[in-house]
């Protein structure tokens, strides 16, 4: 079963095989495949920076209220 967060670009890699696309046509699909690959990664990044910092910031037992209830 595929990961729903990794990214197929194949079919628009095959794309810039069609044969009536212009060159420029070509550069353009090859500029947002770059563009979405770099998002991708960076959406990637920033989910786990998210992730670490809110499992970071979890309600913690204050000290006090444990010793009580260890009392």
């Amino acid at each position: 079963m595929p990961d729903h967060n990794e990214l197929n670009l194949d079919p628009q890699r095959k794309l810039l095989q069609h044969p009536a696309l212009s060159k420029e046509d070509q550069e353009m699909v090859r500029e947002l495949i770059e563009k979405v690959e770099n998002l991708s990664a960076e959406n990637v990044r920033l989910r786990k920076t998210i992730l670490r910092q809110t499992s970071g910031n979890s309600p913690r037992m204050s000290s006090k209220l444990r010793d009580a209830l260890y009392e």
